[in-house]
Formats: C-alpha cells, sequence, structure tokens
C-alpha cells in the first residue's frame, strides 16, 4: 500500500513547483533543472535506503525483524519522518499479534460452546419441526372447515349477489391450495358448487331471455322490455361473468357448451345467449327438411347473416358495458357473439362439403363439381358480405375452405372448369372479334382484344378475387400456382392457333380489310394477355406474393442448410447457393425471428408497398409500351431488355417473355407473307437499266413505275394488317418491313446493278420520296426515322461527288482503317467496308475501263 501524502505536504510541493519553474509554463530549461535535482535526490534516498535494508524486511507469519530505534535515531543520515514510520510499523505489528491471539481464545471458546450445546440444539430442533407439522395440520383442518363452513353458509344463502362473493372466496381458496388432496378436494367443491350456480342463473338467465323475446326475429319487430326486466338480465349477466371459471380450470364435462369446432373459450353469458340460436340452427339446417338441402348452402349462411345483424347491437350496448365495468378486458361480448354464430355456419358447410363427396359417390348429386363450385362461391359471398357488416375479416368459414381436402378439390375444380371454359371459348367462331379491353387497359377508340383474350383475363381476374382474401399466404400462392399454369396454358393453346393460321393465310388474305383473321387474333391475344400481366405484376396483391415466395424459398434453404450442417459437421453449407435471391435476411437472428408466416406475410406486404412507393416517385409518368427507334443494324421497338422484363415480370415470372416470343413470332410471319408478295413483284424495278437514264431535273422526278405497283400492294398489306393490331404493334410491323425491305434490296439489287447519274438520281427519289414514306409510321415523318439505313446509306454513295468517291475508293483499296474514318466522316456506318467498295465500283463514272467487268458489256 502506497504512502498517503497530506495536504501540507502537497501544498509544499505545488508551492515548490512554482518557484522552481516559474510562471512562464514554456521554459524548459528551468523544468530539465527541476528534474535532475530531484533524480539526485532520489538516487541519495535509494542509496540511505540500501544501507538500511533490513529494517525493512518484513514477515507477516512471525514477529517483525527490527533494529533497536536508538540506533536508527543515531544514524545522522536517516530523516525523522523515516523514524516516525518505523514507530508506527511497530505499533501496527503489536496489535495485529494482540489481534490474532484473541481470534484464537474466542475460536476456542466458541467450539468449547457448540459441543456442549449441541444435544440441547438437536432436542430443540426435533420439538420445533413437530410444532411446525402440528401448525400445518391445524392449518389443513381449519381449511376444511373453512371449506365447509363456505359451503353451508352457500347453501343457507338466498341472496344471489353474497352468494357469488361467497364462491368468491371459494375461487380464491382453489387458487391458493393447487397442490395434493387439499387442493383436489377444494376443487371438486368449487367445480360443484360451479354446475349449482350455474345451472340456477341459467335458468334465471332463460326466463328473462323469454321475457325479451330472444333471439330476435327481426331487427325491427324488436320492442324495449321493462326497466325490471333489463335490471334482472344485468344482474344475472354479471354473476354469469363472476362465476366465469378460467379455460384451462374447466373440467372436460362442463365444455359441452362450447359453440362446436372452435378452439377459443367463450365466456358463460354468451354460451347461454347462443343456445336458443343454435338449437334453431340445428331445427332448420340439419336432418331431412327441405331447409337443410346440402346444395343450397347459402340458405344457412344468409340465416347466420340475418342473426349477426339483427343481435349484435343488443350485445354490443347490454351486455359489453357489464364486463367493461367488472374490467374483464380480455372480453369482446360482439366478437364472441359473432363467432358463436358463424362456427354454426362453418360446421354445417364442413359436413356439407364432406357430403358432396359421399353422395356423389352414390350417385346421389349429378353434378359434385358444380355443387362444390356453388358451395364455394356462395362462402366467399357470404365472408366478403360478412366483413363489410363486422368492418374486420373473420376467417372462421375460410378455414373451412383451407383444410386440406377441401382445398385441394376446390383447385382442381378452379382448374377444371377454366381449362373447359378456354376450350370453349376458343372452339367458338366468334373467339377472334375484337370488343373492348374488359380489365385495366386502355386502349382508345381502336378495337383490337380478341373476345377470347379478354374473356380469358376475366377469368385470371375472377379467380384473384376469390383466392385474394384467404388469411393465409401459402394458400394464396397455390393459387398463384394454377394460374400460372392456365397462363402456360394459354399460351400453348395460341401456339396451336397460330401454326393453323400460317398455313391459312393466302395471297391476297391481307390486300382488303375484311373483318378479324386468326393470325392477327393471336399476336393481339399473346400482346394484350402480357401486357396486363405487366401491369398485374406491380399491383400489391402480386407483389406481396413475389416477395413472399421468394422470403419463403430462402428461409426453407436457410433451414435446410442448417439441418445439414446440424447433422453432418464434415459438410460444408457454404456451398448452399442462393440465387436469384436479391433481399434476404443478413443476419441468423432475423431469420429465426422472420420464420412466422404471419410475419412473413407482413415483411411481404411492407416490401410491396415500399417497391409500389419507390415506382410511383421515380416513373412520374408509365412509358409506353413501344417506341420505335432505329440504331445501328437492329431495330428496337420495346424499351425493356430481356433481363429488365424479367424482373418487370415479377411473380410471372417467364410467361410475359414466352407470351412476348409468340407475339413476335406471329408478327415474323406475318412480315414475312407481305415481304414475299412485295420481293415477287419487285422484280421488274430491279431489272431497269439504271446504268443508262437520262439524267432529268429534280422537280421532274417521280416514282418508278415499276415500284408503284409494289410499293401499293405493300402499302395496301400493311394497312390491312394494321387495322387488325393493336396501336402499339403496327410500330413494330413497320419497323420490322422496313429492316426486311432494307437489306433485300440492299442485297438482291444495289449490290448487283451498275449506276449512273440518271439511275442515282431515280433510286434516291424512290427511297427517299416513296419508300420511306410509305414504311413511316402515320405520326412521324420519314426525315424523323431511319427507317432503311443500308439504302439511305447506299445513296450517299452513289450521290458522293466524283473527286471524293474516287478518293475514298482509292483508300479503300490501300488504306483500310483511312478509309473506315472516311465512311464514319461520311456518316457510312450500317454498310460493310467491302459493300460500299462494291456500291462504289459500280458507279458508271468511277468505272475502270480495264476492268474485265467494264461497264460497256451492259450494252
Amino acid at each position: 500500500m502506497k504512502p498517503q501524502l497530506s495536504e501540507d505536504d502537497k501544498i509544499d510541493i505545488i508551492n515548490n513547483l512554482n518557484i522552481k519553474i516559474g510562471a512562464d509554463i514554456y521554459n524548459l530549461t528551468d523544468a530539465r533543472d527541476y528534474e535532475d535535482e530531484l533524480q539526485r535526490k532520489k538516487q541519495h534516498l535509494e542509496a540511505c535506503i540500501a544501507n538500511f535494508s533490513t529494517i525493512h524486511v518484513y514477515n507477516f507469519n512471525k514477529a517483525p525483524q527490527l533494529l533497536p530505534l536508538q540506533s536508527l535515531l543515531a544514524n545522522d543520515n536517516l530523516s525523522a519522518r523515516y523514524s516516525m514510520t518505523i514507530q508506527k510499523a511497530e505499533r501496527n505489528s503489536n496489535q495485529i499479534e494482540d489481534l490474532k491471539t484473541k481470534s484464537d481464545k474466542l475460536k476456542e471458546k466458541i467450539v468449547n460452546f457448540l459441543n456442549r450445546t449441541e444435544p440441547l440444539r438437536t432436542e430443540l430442533t426435533k420439538r420445533f419441526s413437530t410444532i411446525n407439522r402440528l401448525e400445518g395440520a391445524l392449518l389443513y383442518l381449519k381449511s376444511f372447515e373453512k371449506i365447509e363452513d363456505l359451503s353451508h353458509q352457500m347453501k343457507q344463502c338466498r341472496d344471489d349477489e353474497q352468494l357469488v362473493q361467497l364462491y368468491g372466496e371459494l375461487k380464491s381458496m382453489c387458487n391458493q391450495y393447487q397442490t395434493g388432496h387439499q387442493g383436489a378436494y377444494i376443487k371438486e367443491y368449487k367445480h360443484y358448487w360451479h354446475n349449482i350456480l350455474k345451472d340456477n342463473f341459467t335458468k334465471h338467465y332463460e326466463d328473462v331471455l323469454k321475457s325479451l323475446k330472444w333471439p330476435f326475429i327481426s331487427s325491427m319487430d324488436n320492442s324495449p322490455a321493462s326497466k325490471e326486466v333489463m335490471l334482472k338480465f344485468s344482474n344475472i349477466t354479471k354473476y354469469l361473468f363472476l362465476i366465469q371459471e378460467p379455460e384451462d380450470l374447466i373440467p372436460i364435462s362442463t365444455l359441452e357448451d362450447l359453440r362446436p369446432g372452435s378452439t377459443t373459450f367463450t365466456c358463460l353469458p354468451m354460451r347461454i345467449l347462443l343456445r336458443p340460436l343454435k338449437k334453431r340452427f340445428m331445427f332448420h339446417f340439419t336432418g331431412s327438411r327441405q331447409t337443410a338441402r346440402i346444395d343450397r348452402p347459402e340458405w344457412f349462411l344468409t340465416q347466420t347473416l340475418t342473426w349477426i345483424k339483427d343481435h349484435r347491437t343488443f350485445v354490443n350496448d347490454y351486455v359489453q358495458p357489464i364486463a367493461d365495468k367488472l374490467e374483464l378486458v380480455h372480453i369482446n361480448a360482439v366478437d364472441e357473439f359473432n363467432n358463436g354464430v358463424i362456427s354454426f355456419a362453418a360446421e354445417r358447410l364442413h359436413t356439407v362439403l364432406g357430403l358432396y363427396i359421399t353422395q356423389g359417390q352414390k350417385g346421389e348429386i349429378v353434378d359434385v363439381d358444380a355443387a362444390f363450385a356453388h358451395a364455394v362461391d356462395e362462402t366467399l359471398g357470404f365472408h366478403r358480405e360478412l366483413q363489410s357488416v363486422t368492418g374486420y375479416p373473420m376467417n372462421m368459414v375460410l378455414h373451412v375452405l383451407t383444410k386440406a381436402e377441401h382445398f385441394i378439390r376446390w383447385i382442381a375444380v378452379e382448374k377444371r372448369y377454366a381449362l373447359s371454359k378456354m376450350d370453349e371459348a376458343l372452339g367458338s367462331e366468334q373467339w377472334s372479334e375484337p370488343v373492348a379491353a374488359g380489365v385495366e387497359v386502355a386502349v382508345g377508340t381502336v378495337l383490337w382484344v380478341p373476345r377470347s383474350a379478354d374473356w380469358f383475363i376475366a377469368l385470371l381476374k375472377t379467380i384473384e378475387d376469390r383466392y385474394s382474401m384467404l388469411p393465409e399466404p401459402g394458400h394464396r400462392l397455390q393459387f398463384l400456382e394454377l394460374q400460372l399454369e392456365l397462363i402456360e396454358e394459354w399460351r400453348i393453346r395460341l401456339t396451336q392457333l397460330m401454326a393453323a393460321a400460317n398455313s391459312s393465310v393466302k395471297a391476297d388474305t391481307f390486300l382488303i380489310i375484311s373483318g378479324p383473321h386468326p393470325l392477327t387474333a393471336v399476336i393481339n391475344a399473346s400482346h394484350y394477355t402480357r401486357t396486363v400481366l405487366l401491369q398485374w405484376a406491380h399491383s400489391l396483391h402480386y407483389l406481396q406474393l413475389h416477395f413472399y415466395r421468394r422470403q419463403f424459398e430462402y428461409f426453407t434453404r436457410q433451414q435446410h442448410k442448417d439441418e445439414s450442417s446440424d447433422s453432418s459437421t464434415s459438410s460444408g453449407s457454404d456451398n448452399t447457393s442462393d440465387e436469384g435471391i436479391k433481399e434476404p435476411p443478413k443476419t441468423d437472428d432475423e431469420i429465426r425471428n422472420a420464420m412466422s408466416i404471419n410475419e412473413l406475410d407482413f415483411n411481404s406486404k411492407m416490401m410491396a408497398l415500399n417497391e409500389i412507393s419507390r415506382k410511383a416517385s421515380t416513373l412520374k409518368e408509365p412509358p409506353p409500351d413501344f417506341e420505335l427507334t432505329v440504331s445501328n443494324k437492329s431495330v428496337n421497338t420495346e424499351l425493356p431488355s430481356d433481363t429488365d422484363q424479367a424482373e418487370e415480370a415479377g411473380v410471372f415470372g417467364e410467361a410475359p417473355g414466352l407470351l412476348a416470343h409468340l407475339r413476335d413470332s406471329g408478327l415474323a410471319s406475318l412480315s414475312e407473307h407481305i415481304l414475299l408478295e412485295f420481293s415477287a413483284a419487285i422484280h421488274d424495278y430491279k431489272m431497269l437499266k439504271w446504268h443508262a437514264m437520262m439524267v432529268v431535273e429534280e422537280k421532274a422526278l417521280t416514282v418508278s413505275a415499276s415500284l408503284c405497283g409494289p410499293l401499293s400492294a405493300l402499302c395496301a398489306r400493311v394497312a390491312a394488317a394494321e387495322a387488325r393490331l393493336a396501336p402499339a404493334l403496327t410500330a413494330r410491323l413497320r419497323a420490322n418491313l422496313a429492316a426486311e425491305v432494307d437489306q433485300y434490296l440492299l442485297r438482291n439489287m444495289v449490290l448487283s446493278t451498275w449506276f449512273n447519274t440518271g439511275g442515282t438520281m431515280q433510286f434516291t427519289y424512290d427511297v427517299k420520296r416513296n419508300l420511306l414514306p410509305a414504311l413511316a409510321p402515320p405520326s412521324k415523318t420519314a426525315s424523323q426515322l431511319n427507317l432503311l439505313p443500308n439504302l439511305t446509306e447506299a445513296c450517299k454513295l452513289l450521290n458522293l461527288d466524283y473527286e471524293d468517291a474516287r478518293r475514298l475508293q482509292s483508300l479503300m483499296s490501300t488504306q483500310r482503317q483511312a478509309a473506315l474514318e472516311s465512311l464514319y466522316a461520311y456518316g457510312i456506318v450500317h454498310i460493310h467496308r467491302s459493300e460500299a467498295q462494291k456500291i462504289l465500283s459500280q458507279r458508271t463514272d468511277l468505272n475502270d475501263s480495264t476492268s474485265p467487268s467494264s461497264v460497256m458489256e451492259l450494252f
């Protein structure tokens, strides 16, 4: 332990420092001198202590070995402070020795005392133990005496309120004594008196309910009861609440009053209120009565809803206030009453759905699937109306539909009916007729949606409306899988129709506008279905399912990985791939906390809302589905790329992309048919003497006569096709045709034709003033687009000045890199260098007379 400095010593040290160092704290010279002085004093003191090292070696197990104090004081080099310290140490050592001696003596006395008093202590312990047992036995007997006394008082009591108070004391004793024979004895007494009180109050309660004309037939016929009756009703309701037992303490014999099929405890007053309703329900809707027909589930569902409407106001006004006054915060009388009435309908619905299977096997029901589908529709309608009445979802009847045996049948019936109606719609003669768009798609004044496609989207929407109200996200995902199967079946059927339509296309099919054609109808159907699916993919319903499925798949993989890592430590769990999961929780705690189905559903809903908010903030206006742009050698008529489309498809996955492929295949077939007729009719135009045309003024130029027929036929076919196609697809069709015409004329005419100045002027005029305007969309001018990039650049090469053309031709033969730079400078980016060289070589003004392919050979 370090010695503590006194306050005087501290003050002396501080004053000494101030004198030595001074007021200038930056003067390090004085500080260094003072440090040296202290080091010298320290060394001096250490030398002094070393001379007397034998005096400060202590052994606390023995007496301290010290030199005589007089010999120490005789040394002039030892200060008075060390003398005082040594004296204190001697005194402390003496005190320690004295305390050790006293402690040993005291321990010896304690041991002797314990040895002498051990027999007495043993005897006292035995007597106290006996006294405690006797006191316990006395309390045990007194508890039985108190129980008997309470029971006797309850037998003699004629006041209901006092009787309930005595029963409350009995319940308190039961809560106090819960183990052994004593607890079982008190519990039996409590149950005994609970049954007596319940039977007594129930009898009076039923009499009061008869006076109230309960249950009510209609809310309009309810006349106000007298104050005396209402007072009795309130008092007995209060007594029933007070004698109510916790659910876990109710024996099985008393659970017969609980509503059927329910796993939730119902308060005692509500059980009594539900009894007459249950009797009426069983009377009307079970057995062999006409109202109990299993093919009319809407009868008992409608009656259930009527009872809820007629009684919920009374329950809320006269039962709930009593529970609130008694501070029974866990009781919601209206909810318990509604659940009780709905449980009757749920139990009957479960029975009816089971009877469909058994009676269908016996042949008593002609169309079991139709009856089942009718019951499902009525149940969903009941749930929807019940939610509008109560203000929040009550899912008891939906839980019946989602039981395994019923849910599997539900999905099977939905699929069977959907496929049947799909075949019926596509087999109709009117399947290709255009109608106004039915669901969430604005098409303007042009009618292009096929009747079958409009019906199919309505079918998907109807299925969505039915299953969207299911409480469990897993059930909604199974219906989503059904929708995806139907979409795939729809695409397969459209593919088959397109194959048949391609074989039915004739030479004059698209020369006139004469109604819908199967080919354009399939193109429109696939486009419309894809457009609607992409819109639905960004709705809250499908976004929530999308995020839920991704989270569920990730957590399932994580569980499997954890299980495999627990079972085998040698196999690494880091090899598990989580591709496609972009937003998983980052920690194990988050994973474990989010494994609840309800939490997964809530998290997916929040993620869906965030995604909708993000898109609303980033996209002020929705982008158009198609926009015509031509860049380089590809014609891009759709904004998103394939990767973007896969992301935009969301929960629908590959379905929009496959439909887009089907649509593009149809457009390609249509373009091929139109181009085939154009290429056959343009033979005379290609064979014109472009190398020997007269040079005329630009104002006097007109379209070539041999181009009029093919071009007019092309325009007629395009117009006829556009009249049958969606507005967004017409630009795509024109762009595809323009690309095909551009490539065809370049390879089959320009690259094999000689041009003089007159031929160049005529060809340029045909391209810029006739072909380009004919292929441009009506809403845009040809100058705004680059529809024929190859032909346009060929015209540039043919119209180059002689010197520029000669220089460019020379560079192509000698300096390829310089030739490419020159081509780019002239705006030639689509035509290949070798093609450009051939076009220049076929200009008559650049012809080399020594060449074997002389221009003279053309004459």
